[in-house]
């Protein structure tokens, strides 16, 4: 079995090159690499690809923009498996053998957190001229843009510094495509601003939220950390958590859902991917609040392929798809159970790919129970997680107070610091 590095993603995407005898493969766009990769972005030797006692290891040489598996920078090196998909510059690209294996395949029992890992794996959309060109501007003569750190089908996320404060910041802009009109770039600013004065240690503070030109942006406090996705695939064993780990998570998140319900704001996409940890403290915050509702007053509905919808279908609650009008907060409670249900067995609860699979899913056996995937987990935990991903949101806890309630009442009885 050979190993190579597969393009997924990128001005070169579809390209190949096999980890030579050496062991290293030296990746970067000038002659001194192995790869010559046509990306205008990457340093000309940026990183390599290493094999050393049959591990396999990123290297960071120092490349432009750094390195990152999921969002997360590569200080130094990293391990790597079969799989693993890393981002240089606006590439793309995965580690794996020539036959197709992945971890999962190449080692027994490993599971794969579906809706994470196709988050992580999912070929993310070139970054056009035009959002490039706002790098080093300012907006409302206080926000800087200084360099782009990620970006999805919706928007471009960049790196800024609030020059009133001298703090770092993230800068959300929607792409243009998805409002195209004044009246709807006016709806989704004034959806986002309905959330700034929300201040809760368990949230990413939005700090203001405007329009440039054909633009909508929104400017948050910069968090140094990784998201539960990320967390997942770097420290799970086996794709899972501990259960007092992804309790800690339901305990910050219950009481950032708490402050939210408090000022009638629902989520509606609580995912892996929108729960950071804080490097400094541990602490786990929700980002993106109200970002999901205010998409909802695009374009962005009608620019996605049909039968697609706004958010992670494998934490979407049933309501958003069969009862649209009636979402509330306990569709976010069943957006944290599914998370919580993930890092618990390594699956979301109602893992699909597309919405009709979901369908079929919902109406399906009802998902097995998290604590007979790990030795040694709180059942009382895994009930609790249980009924908040409950089909009929009747049957689910009422509200965020009664599910930290319940939180706090099994972590005391497990000798938990509350």
């Amino acid at each position: 079995m050979s190993i190579q590095l597969h393009i997924i993603a990128g001005p070169d995407a579809g390209r190949k090159y096999a980890l030579p005898d050496n062991g290293t493969l030296v990746i970067g766009r000038g002659s001194d690499s192995d790869t010559k990769i046509r990306d205008p972005r990457l340093s000309r030797v940026h990183c390599e690809v290493q094999q050393r006692d049959g591990h396999f290891f990123l290297v960071d040489r120092g490349g432009a923009g750094g390195v990152h598996i999921n969002g997360c920078a590569v200080e130094n090196e990293k391990a790597m498996s079969l799989g693993t998909i890393f981002e240089i510059g606006d590439s793309h690209l995965r580690l794996e053998s020539d036959g197709g294996l992945d971890a999962a395949t190449m080692v027994p029992g490993k599971m794969k957190l579906p809706g994470i890992e196709q988050l992580a794996g999912k070929p993310k959309p070139t970054v056009d001229s035009s959002l490039r060109d706002l790098v080093g501007q300012t907006f409302q003569d206080r926000f800087q843009v200084d360099e782009i750190v990620s970006q999805s089908a919706t928007s471009v996320v960049y790196r800024g510094t609030d020059l009133k404060h001298d703090r770092p910041v993230a800068i959300k802009v929607l792409r243009p495509q998805m409002a195209t009109s004044d009246p709807q770039r006016e709806r989704f600013t004034r959806a986002m601003q309905t959330v700034m004065p929300i201040k809760h240690p368990n949230i990413v503070r939005l700090r203001m939220a405007g329009r440039r030109g054909n633009y909508c942006w929104a400017a948050t406090d910069w968090v140094d950390g990784c998201s539960v996705a990320a967390l997942i695939d770097s420290i799970g064993i086996s794709g899972m958590l501990d259960w007092k780990q992804v309790w800690r998570v339901g305990v910050d998140i219950s009481r950032a859902l708490e402050e939210a319900g408090q000022h009638h704001v629902v989520h509606r996409n609580v995912t892996p991917s929108n729960l950071l940890r804080r490097d400094s403290d541990k602490a786990f915050l929700l980002s993106d609040l109200i970002f999901a509702r205010a998409l909802e007053t695009t374009d962005a509905a009608q620019l996605t392929r049909p039968g697609d919808v706004i958010g992670d279908l494998g934490y979407m609650a049933p309501e958003r798809i069969f009862d649209v009008e009636n979402v509330d907060e306990r569709s976010d409670q069943f957006g944290l159970g599914a998370t919580l249900y993930a890092l618990l067995t390594g699956r979301s609860p109602y893992a699909a790919n597309s919405l009709p699979q979901l369908i079929a899913n919902l109406k399906g056996e009802k998902p097995t129970a998290p604590y007979t995937f790990q030795i040694g987990s709180d059942e009382r935990f895994s009930h609790l997680v249980m009924r908040m991903i409950e089909i009929k949101p009747a049957d689910r806890y009422p509200n965020s107070t009664a599910v930290l309630k319940e939180l706090e009442r099994v972590g005391r009885l497990a000798g938990m610091e509350i």
